[in-house]
């Protein structure tokens, strides 16, 4: 063909491929067909800038007068229709004009000046570019303001156009839609051969008339107008339209674009057009391409990096601590949201049948773990394909998809503005399609949309379909969250603020600051405000139930809070068949959803190869179905540690290298669930075990965390010397950066925020993460109340009654109504099942048919005791065992007091509450002391007292007084007036200030230890008799003093001079066994004052009393047995005796021994052969003692190499059949070493304290002889059955630590009575205590004690009164947690009831 001639230059407008016809005009350069082409090209060109410059010089009014510019043009003063429609008419037509001159000017250049170079030519079409953006947004903008003037009265306008707003914050850049573009016609280039095909047919027939009509024409006159020459920009605007339109169908399974014929597969390849060529070879890139430079040849250090970060790729793939240390060390940070499937291979209806029918291969390539084949929900059938689907199945699905397809088209015309009237005037989706004013580059982006719909999108479009007509009724709970006092935001910070988000505490201490602020009118004002923005918000939720009609379907504003049906999921999972389970939880709207779909994908429901690793491998299975759903784990601990010593005797110096690691596992759980609620409970209690941290999916906050020193997951030492002297450095812990970082790895996340967080890891380092999941499968089945393998599927009983299973192709549907089918439910109940309990620790695996078996610990299932102690934990669950309860952690005032400065905190909350309601000045009227205004703080002394002393500064106060007065601090030099207390806020505050810290806080201890020690008092009876006797004496110190006498006040003030104790010490003594000096002298006496007064009405001193008693509030108190000693004496208390393990005899312990000697012998876990019913019978007291919080769990490894003690039960001769709680401390292990008696200072042996009543027969007769009646007061020390109130160091507790039943550990708080020679210890507690009274007392004379109880003996019912106030005051002093026992002593007795009393009294 060169040799006949010059090619045309020009390129095919139908493939892109170059012309080889002889190039015969414009100068050689063209042949005809394109001559004439181009030459109709140019015209057309000519005549569009023609129409475009008339149409710009004739503007519409509104736009002529204008004074923005059409790119800042709103139309919002446009309120007439009409008007808008001749806006509408003249921009729309100036848009196509516009799209039709850039066309064809790229096309013009293009395929027939490709070679050159024109850069005033791309310069002027980027001018068109910009002007046809400008007009477009100017359009939507208008499609906007009429849709607002003619449909916003409509219900589904304000919906709509926070989808239209939504859409326009997201819309790509037209540079990425051109991108975008090319991509998807690469990925559907196979099914465009049709259009190509049709495309190449047209064109040779015009060639052909071309040829004919140019021998025509040279026939006749040459002269014609220009304006008659074809234009072939028409006829390709057409088939770029045909081809997004074709696309859609295809999509839509509208209508299927035929394959390639097999004979034209070696033409294309032989001949593949340039625009395949580019299509291929194109690349998606969102980032600017950098300018065109010099390649210069890579330097060393690049070459190394490069090296680096090929080596480092494989990095990205491991998810355990040693990948997380890395992210930490690059500082990076989490991803947005999880990368969406692959979705551009989009199935034909033929093509989704056949993997419908003939199943697809598993996809197993992410399983870690075992996986367990030729169970209930894996049979060996579907191990290596997915069950085939029948054909009426088949069918039903096809029908339903095609019919989302449509309603997922609908559902993205909403977010175009500029499509929505079109698309709300069609009928259906064939007439929008038909729609010539539909503009090309509008059906571009919208092709682009249909073809790759979000998983959002597609699971709306699902839920569309299953909902019907009806409006869904909101089920969703209100929101739970409340806004959290003060008190507990500080406490939170206080205790939780190196965990929390760093925004936490300054967001909550704005609200805070929010709500305290302003006047009384201010804060209505806001409470009004608050009120009127929920009522608006519950109105909103209603108005958002609505419908607009699309292309004649009915589309919802789908509320994204409802669960969608297992139907719609199946539908999902067949679309989206691409899709992984760990994308499709993220689209669920709660946790019934989530957990419904996770129980349909274990029971292969879904017909999806890709979401089988959610849960194949058998512990994570298990995990889920119980459940707990692990994001992250890592269970290399062993892996990790290593232990490198060597020893002094080596050649060189001792040094060492040892790692530690332990293992972790995070996992989400419902949250507000009885269940979690339970799981967390026991995590927390197996913390010798365990360590457990919990945040809150909803707000974020930390609910239970372990101490700092136990956050750490990897720590390590290394260097010379002894490692025993070296200290421990932490190289990962547990924190926000590591909650960053985890957020980074994990590989799905929740759609909702109704979950907890949990962190689960291992106490003791180095260890096999079998332990671990033990620990974790056992709590969590305990949770769940299962008692029996069967009991694994019972709480599903509901669900699998839902479902049955194909016997030929195993596949699992759900039971049509009315359909007679054997259910899952009963599958799982068939008698010939065989149940496997595999013990991972002991590596062995017990065969049953569903029931527990009998070689079985007793603790893999939920047994007696569990509910015994559950009954204990959780009193709330007897009432509504299923309750929406949140998780919190124990609170008792033990950890209160542990957790929080709680004086503060009181007078802050007391005091600040009140500041915001005073009207005027803020500071007017804080230190008055108005009834009104008063507050109790420790420095408050008793009304009764108040009164009193009012009452004598009224009256003249005597010389001789007033020196007494200042001898014993209530009367300072140059006053007349006896000080009151404190009892304002500023003064209050003021001397807290002053006030040293020590003291505050043992007072605030000493109030916390006292209401814990009657908590965890369960003798029965016990607390309603304190609770009353807390009555009695509050009513008696808040009583006013009504009497004239004050012979009482001056009665204890004789005291406070006898004993040489003042009352106005500004120092505080440190010392733990010192008395005083402290400023609370007054009160302390007072106190000591009322609880023997009471039992001395008939003395003047006691004239209060006698006071009270005859009062509306004291009368009905007169007759309380508290003040009938005779009664009370008949009546033993029903608890266990004091007395220690040490001073025990062996055969109390003999049947506690054989269980220790068959756990020998058989070579078993103590408490694998703990008695059940003993178990049963002391359980609940552990967990009592727990939550009153003078026992605690233990970080302690639960082994009794570490932890000495044992919890038994066992019965006494005096409560037979009465099993009760007792410690073995025998250490058989030597895990603590007990001192010797003989090495204890000052010990006293038991055997040799005195006797009480031998002593006041001694006494009585000593004083016979003066005709004197003696009195005498038998007072016993406050002490629970278990325990004394004492404090145990920290130091000291693994020393009084023990294991329960359950091989938990367990530390004491406060000395038990099991503990080695405790008797002695409250024995020399009470020595030292009254020695500092000793010469005043008489001690050994007058006051004795043995043990616990104090024996007090005087010759008058005054003169006892007096010893006995004194005795009470040094017994209840500093540090104020000890109390006399009322109810256990006897009080202003003669000595024939001492005699009468049962020895048990005085031991």
């Amino acid at each position: 063909m060169t040799s006949q001639g010059p090619v045309c230059q020009a390129v095919n407008l139908s493939d892109g491929q170059p012309c080889t016809a002889i190039a015969t005009t414009w100068e050689n350069v063209f042949c005809r067909f394109h001559g004439k082409q181009c030459h109709g090209l140019y015209i057309g060109y000519k005549r569009r800038n023609a129409k475009l410059d008339a149409l710009s010089n004739n503007p519409p009014p509104y736009l002529r007068d204008a004074q923005a510019s059409l790119a800042n043009e709103t139309f919002e003063d446009v309120r007439d229709e009409k008007v808008l429609r001749e806006i509408h008419d003249h921009l729309y037509q100036e848009y196509v004009l516009l799209g039709k001159v850039i066309d064809a000017r790229k096309l013009h250049h293009k395929h027939f000046y490709p070679l050159r170079m024109d850069y005033g030519h791309q310069a002027y079409l980027d001018t068109l570019s910009s002007r046809r953006h400008i007009v477009l947004r100017a359009l939507e903008k208008l499609e906007t303001r009429t849709a607002q003037v003619l449909y916003e009265k409509e219900k589904w306008y304000n919906w709509v156009r926070e989808v239209q707003q939504e859409e326009e914050a997201t819309r790509e850049k037209e540079s990425k839609k051109v991108k975008l573009e090319a991509a998807m016609f690469k990925r559907h280039w196979k099914k465009m051969q049709v259009r190509l095909r049709a495309q190449r047919e047209k064109e040779e027939k015009q060639r052909q008339d071309a040829y004919l009509e140019a021998v025509y024409r040279e026939r006749i006159s040459a002269s014609e107008d220009d304006d008659e020459m074809w234009d072939p920009i028409e006829d390709v605007i057409d088939d770029e339209r045909s081809r997004y339109v074709d696309l859609i169908k295809h999509f839509l399974w509208m209508e299927v674009l035929d394959d390639v014929d097999e004979n034209e597969k070696s033409a294309q390849k032989s001949a593949e057009s340039p625009l395949a060529a580019e299509v291929e070879n194109l690349e998606i890139s969102d980032d600017k391409q950098p300018k065109k430079s010099k390649k210069k040849p890579k330097s060393k250090a690049a070459k190394t990096a490069s090296a680096k970060s090929k080596s480092q790729s494989a990095a990205y793939q491991r998810t355990g601590q040693d990948r997380i240390m890395e992210m930490i060390d690059d500082d990076q940070k989490p991803s947005e949201k999880l990368a969406e499937p692959d979705k551009s291979n989009i199935e034909t209806e033929a093509e989704m049948r056949k993997r419908l029918k003939e199943g697809v291969e598993k996809n197993y390539d992410n399983i870690q773990g075992p996986i367990l084949v030729g169970t209930l929900e894996n049979p060996h059938g579907t191990y290596l394909k997915t069950a085939p689907l029948p054909d009426e199945e088949i069918d039903s699905l096809t029908k339903e998809i095609k019919e989302i397809k449509l309603l997922l088209f609908c559902r993205l015309l909403l977010s175009h503005a500029s499509l929505l009237p079109a698309a709300i005037r069609a009928a259906s989706v064939e007439e929008f399609l038909n729609d010539s004013d539909i503009a090309e580059s509008d059906l571009r982006d919208l092709c682009l949309e249909v073809e790759q719909p979000s998983l959002q999108d597609i699971r709306d479009a699902c839920a569309d379909l299953m909902r019907g007509d009806e409006t869904e009724v909101d089920d969703k709970d209100g929101d739970d969250s409340e806004e959290e006092p003060f008190e507990d935001v500080i406490l939170q910070d206080f205790r939780y603020g190196h965990l929390q988000d760093d925004d936490w505490f300054i967001d909550k201490m704005l609200a805070q600051r929010e709500l305290l602020e302003g006047s009384e009118e201010e804060m209505l004002a806001r409470m009004k405000k608050a009120s009127a923005k929920n009522a608006k918000k519950q109105q909103r939720q209603q108005a958002r139930k609505m419908k607009i009609t699309v292309c004649g379907k009915s589309i919802w504003n789908y509320s994204s809070e409802h669960s969608m049906s297992r139907d719609g999921w199946l539908q999902f999972s067949v679309m989206a068949k691409d899709c992984d389970l760990k994308q499709a939880v993220q689209l669920c709207r709660n946790w019934d959803e989530f957990s419904q779909l996770n129980h349909l994908a274990s029971w292969q429901y879904f017909p999806a190869s890709n979401w089988l690793s959610w849960n194949s491998d058998r512990f994570t299975r298990q995990l889920h179905e119980l459940g707990f759903f692990p994001y992250f784990k890592d269970f290399d601990a062993q892996q990790y540690s290593r232990h490198f010593q060597v020893g002094g005797r080596s050649h060189g110096r001792r040094q060492h290298s040892i790692v530690e690691s332990r293992n972790i596992v995070v996992g989400h759980m419902k949250r507000n669930d009885s269940v979690t609620r339970r799981f967390l409970q026991y995590c927390t209690m197996r913390s010798g075990e365990m360590l457990l941290l919990v945040r809150d999916g909803k707000t974020g906050k930390i609910i239970t965390a372990p101490p700092k020193e136990q956050l750490w997951t990897i720590r390590h030492k290394q260097g010379l010397g002894r490692a025993s002297k070296n200290e421990w450095e932490t190289v990962l812990e547990v924190g926000p950066a590591y909650f960053q970082m985890v957020d980074i790895l994990r590989q799905w996340r929740l759609g909702f925020e109704d979950y907890y967080e949990v962190w689960l890891w291992d106490f003791v380092p180095c260890n096999d993460a079998i332990p671990l999941y033990n620990y974790l499968a056992t709590e969590l089945r305990k949770a769940w109340r299962i008692t029996k393998p069967l009991d694994m599927y019972k709480h599903n009983e509901s669900f699998l009654r839902g479902l049955t299973r194909d016997e030929e192709t195993m596949r699992v549907r759900s039971i049509r109504p009315g359909e007679q089918v054997q259910s899952l439910w009963d599958d799982v109940n068939d008698p010939t099942n065989i149940f496997l309990t595999t013990d991972l620790a002991n590596k062995t695996v017990l065969q049953t048919s569903g029931d527990g078996h009998a070689d079985a610990s007793p603790h893999t299932f939920y047994n007696e005791s569990d509910a015994a102690e559950d009954a204990v934990l959780f009193p709330d669950e007897l009432i509504s065992p299923n309750r929406k309860v949140p998780f919190k952690e124990i609170s008792n005032p033990i950890t209160r007091m542990e957790t929080t400065p709680a004086t503060l905190l009181n007078i802050l909350a007391e005091g600040i509450t009140k500041v915001p309601h005073l009207p005027g000045d803020d500071n007017a009227n804080l230190d008055s002391d108005d009834e009104d205004n008063k507050i109790v703080t420790h420095w408050s002394l008793p009304q009764l007292w108040e009164d009193a002393i009012a009452m004598i500064n009224h009256h003249h106060i005597s010389s001789e007084r007033k020196r007494l007065l200042r001898r014993v601090g209530l009367l300072s030099e140059g006053s007349n007036v006896i000080r009151g207390g404190i009892n304002s806020f500023r003064a209050a505050e003021s001397r807290l200030k002053q006030a040293d810290k020590i003291m505050i806080m043992e007072r605030d201890r000493a109030n916390s230890f006292i209401e814990a020690f009657h908590i965890a008092d369960l003798e029965p009876g016990a607390p309603q008799k304190y609770a009353e006797t807390c009555e009695i004496l509050k009513g008696l110190l808040g009583s006013h003093h009504v009497d004239e006498s004050t012979d009482w006040v001056w009665f204890l003030v004789d005291i406070l001079d006898w004993l040489g104790v003042r009352t106005d010490y500004d120092t505080y003594n440190h010392d733990a066994h010192a008395p005083w000096p402290h400023p609370f002298i007054t009160q302390d006496m007072i106190k000591a004052y009322a609880h023997m007064a009471v039992f001395f009405p008939n003395l003047e001193q006691c004239k209060p009393v006698t006071a009270f008693f005859h009062s509306e509030e004291g009368a009905k108190h007169k007759d309380s047995l508290l003040f009938q000693p005779g009664e009370r004496a008949k009546t033993l208390p029903d608890c266990r005796t004091k007395t220690s393990f040490k001073y025990r005899p062996k055969e109390f312990w003999s049947e506690w021994e054989g269980v220790l000697q068959r756990a020998r012998k058989e070579h078993k876990y103590y408490a694998d052969i703990y008695p059940m019913k003993w178990s049963v019978a002391i359980r609940p007291i552990i967990a009592k003692l727990y939550l009153a919080g003078v026992i605690a769990p233990a970080n302690l490894q639960n082994t009794p190499l570490v932890v000495p003690g044992f919890a038994t039960a066992n019965t006494e001769p005096h409560r037979p059949g009465k099993l009760d709680l007792f410690f073995d401390y025998a250490d058989r292990e030597s895990a603590c070493s007990w001192p010797s008696i003989n090495s204890i200072p000052g010990f006293v042996d038991p055997a040799r304290w005195p006797v009480f009543l031998p002593s006041a027969q001694a006494f009585a007769a000593k004083h016979s002889d003066s005709g004197s009646k003696c009195r005498f007061a038998v007072l016993r020390l406050w002490s629970a059955p278990h325990f004394y109130p004492a404090m145990v160091g920290h130091w000291n507790r693994r020393g009084m630590s023990f294991l329960d039943p359950t091989a938990r550990a367990w530390e004491w708080k406060f000395i038990p009575k099991d503990m080695f020679i405790s008797e002695w210890s409250m024995y020399n507690t009470m020595r030292t205590r009254l020695e500092h009274l000793g010469k005043q007392l008489e001690l050994g004379e007058r006051v004795v004690h043995r043990g616990d109880v104090v024996l007090v003996m005087a010759t008058s019912e005054e003169e006892l009164l007096r010893y006995a106030t004194a005795v009470v005051f040094a017994i209840q002093t500093k540090p104020w947690h000890r109390e006399i026992d009322l109810w256990k002593s006897f009080i202003n007795v003669d000595l024939a009831f001492l005699e009468g009393l049962d020895p048990f009294w005085l031991d």
